[in-house]
């Protein structure tokens, strides 16, 4: 993935005049990312001088670290993944909230009422999940430690069939992605599937954020402005028109049918159609909030630097 990904951050801008740039999904394809290909198809990301390409990723710490490597010009990370690698230094920040609260948790065969339950049991989540950050910032919320969770290093493609052949006692699994695709599988088997959320057990911070470097929000705000402006009619148009946006994300993976994008992305429309959102508008942030993900983030993983808020996220970037 990285080769391509690679690829296509040294094409430069095409010969239309467009610049090109490398927006990078946080997982494969699914129906979370349907406003980036609606915004192509709509016409907005060319309307804003944009030849997007839109490239999935294996986690949030890859959209970072490819990010950071210059592999990539735009994406969206989970906060608490964003929060960590600014603390260790990284030279990224985020610009927008795209999902207003973590759709993140975890996916078993048997009901996990609270934290304290997951003690001993074991978890499937690839080495770059952002899972693997949250969930010890859970754990630590609740007073139980990070250890007592036994980690099982997968690829995202084998989470499903580790829990179904008991293999793991749970996966690490989104409400608007893993969930309705795990339904379909087990409800067959006449198994059902619990999904605990980190959201429910403490976790309140921001779900995903709209992420770039800093040099380039600092060196080129404009370009930076209009991304975050053609994303925004992006996705206000994905949410009013949800079955077009279903089928824009589907075209783009084999593996997706029209049916589970849809399920997918009104999900994730609960994570990003909240009462703050309604409030204060799509895609911005307030410092109170800010600042309670930073110290979540640092409680739960024990960072000796953390970034302040301003430094975590631009302000002044999405439209009002």
């Amino acid at each position: 993935m990285l080769a391509v990904v690679a690829g296509a951050a040294a094409c430069g801008s095409d010969t239309s005049g467009l610049t090109h740039v490398t927006f990078l999904t946080n997982y494969v394809f699914i129906g979370r990312h349907a406003p980036f290909f609606v915004g192509v198809d709509q016409g907005f990301y060319q309307e804003a001088g944009f030849d997007v390409e839109v490239v999935p990723a294996t986690g949030s710490a890859l959209v970072v670290s490819s990010l950071e490597g210059g592999q990539a010009d735009f994406g969206i990370a989970e906060a608490a993944s964003v929060v960590q690698a600014v603390g260790r230094g990284a030279r990224v920040q985020a610009f927008g909230v795209y999902l207003d609260r973590s759709t993140s948790g975890l996916a078993s065969l048997s009901p996990y009422p609270s934290p304290s339950a997951l003690s001993g049991a074991r978890v499937a989540a690839s080495l770059t999940d952002s899972a693997r950050v949250v969930l010890p910032i859970v754990l630590a919320g609740a007073g139980i430690p990070p250890s007592s969770v036994n980690w099982l290093a997968a690829d995202p493609s084998t989470y499903f069939s580790l829990l179904l052949t008991n293999q793991a006692d749970l996966i690490t699994a989104s409400s608007d992605s893993d969930v309705p695709a795990l339904k379909r599988v087990a409800d067959p088997q006449g198994r059902q599937v619990h999904f605990a959320s980190f959201a429910d057990w403490g976790y309140d911070v921001y779900g995903y954020f709209l992420v770039t470097r800093a040099d380039r929000i600092a060196t080129a705000p404009d370009q930076v402005r209009a991304f975050a402006a053609a994303t925004t009619r992006a996705v206000r148009y994905a949410a009013e028109h949800p079955e077009e946006a279903a089928r824009a994300v589907a075209r783009r993976s084999p593996a997706l049918d029209e049916t589970s994008a849809l399920a997918q992305w009104r999900a994730s429309l609960d994570a990003l159609q909240t009462a703050e959102v309604a409030a204060r508008g799509y895609g911005t942030a307030t410092t109170d909030r800010l600042q309670r993900t930073i110290d979540l983030v640092k409680a739960g993983v024990g960072l000796d630097t953390v970034p302040t808020p301003a430094r975590l996220f631009a302000d002044g970037f999405m439209p009002r």
